[in-house]
C-alpha cells in the first residue's frame, strides 16, 4: 500500500518514539519499522509534515493496537501549514467527557488512572477528543499527567513541553498503551491498556 500520510504525534517510549499518523482516507496508523520495531529516537518523521509512505498491515495485530502498520518506504512530501484546522476538517473527534472516549469502555484504576480491559476492548488504540473541561497538569515525581475535573488522570507521554492547562474544546490526540501487566502481579490482576495522551492541536 502506499499513499500519503499526515504525521499527528511523536512519544516517548523507553529508547525509541512510538509515530502516529493520519492517512489522507482519514484512517489512523501507527509507523513501525520492517522489523516490526517502533521508530528509533533520530526518526525523521516530525509531527506535521506529510510523507509518501508504502506501508504493510503488521501481521497478527493484536486488538486493539489494529493501527499497526510496516513502513517499507518512504519519501518526504512537505509540512502541513496548519495542522488544526487540517485535523479538524479530516476527522470526527470524540466530544464530551471521558465516558465518551473508546466506546464507554474505560475503567478508572483506584488512584485516578484510566484504562481497557478484556473483554471490553474498543476498535482502535489512538484517536482524536475535544475535552468539555479544561485538563490540568498533575506531576508525580518524573511524570506528567493531566487531569479531567471528575479526578480522571491521563499520563502525558509527548514531546512538547507540559503546560498547566489544557483548555476545554483543544483538539487532543489520545492512545491506549500496550497490553501490560505489572510483574510480579497477583494472578486474578487482568492485563490492561492505559489511557495516554499524546499531545494537543492550538
Amino acid at each position: 500500500m502506499n499513499m500519503k500520510v499526515l504525521i499527528v504525534s511523536k512519544t516517548r517510549l523507553y529508547n525509541e518514539r512510538c509515530v502516529g499518523g493520519l492517512r489522507e482516507d482519514g484512517q489512523s496508523v501507527r509507523l513501525l519499522t520492517p522489523q516490526g520495531n517502533n521508530q528509533p529516537l533520530n526518526t525523521q518523521f516530525d509531527v506535521g509534515d506529510v510523507w509518501e509512505l508504502d506501508m504493510t498491515p503488521r501481521p497478527n495485530c493484536v486488538p486493539p493496537h489494529v493501527e499497526d502498520v510496516l513502513v517499507t518506504g518512504q519519501e518526504y512530501v512537505d509540512e502541513c501549514e496548519n495542522l488544526t484546522e487540517e485535523l479538524l476538517q479530516r476527522v470526527a473527534p470524540w466530544e464530551g467527557g471521558p465516558d465518551s472516549l473508546f466506546d464507554g469502555h474505560l475503567r478508572v484504576t483506584g488512584n485516578d488512572h484510566m484504562y481497557i480491559r478484556k473483554p471490553w476492548v474498543p476498535d482502535r488504540s489512538t484517536w482524536f477528543w475535544l475535552p468539555d473541561r479544561d485538563l490540568t497538569l498533575v506531576k508525580n515525581g518524573n511524570k506528567c499527567y493531566y487531569a479531567y475535573p471528575g479526578g480522571e488522570e491521563i499520563k502525558y507521554v509527548g514531546l512538547m513541553q507540559p503546560i498547566d492547562s489544557i483548555p476545554a474544546k483543544t483538539l487532543v490526540r489520545l492512545s491506549l498503551a500496550r497490553w501490560w501487566k505489572q510483574e510480579g502481579a497477583d494472578d486474578t490482576l487482568e492485563e490492561r491498556c492505559y489511557l495516554q495522551l499524546s499531545g494537543w492541536y492550538s
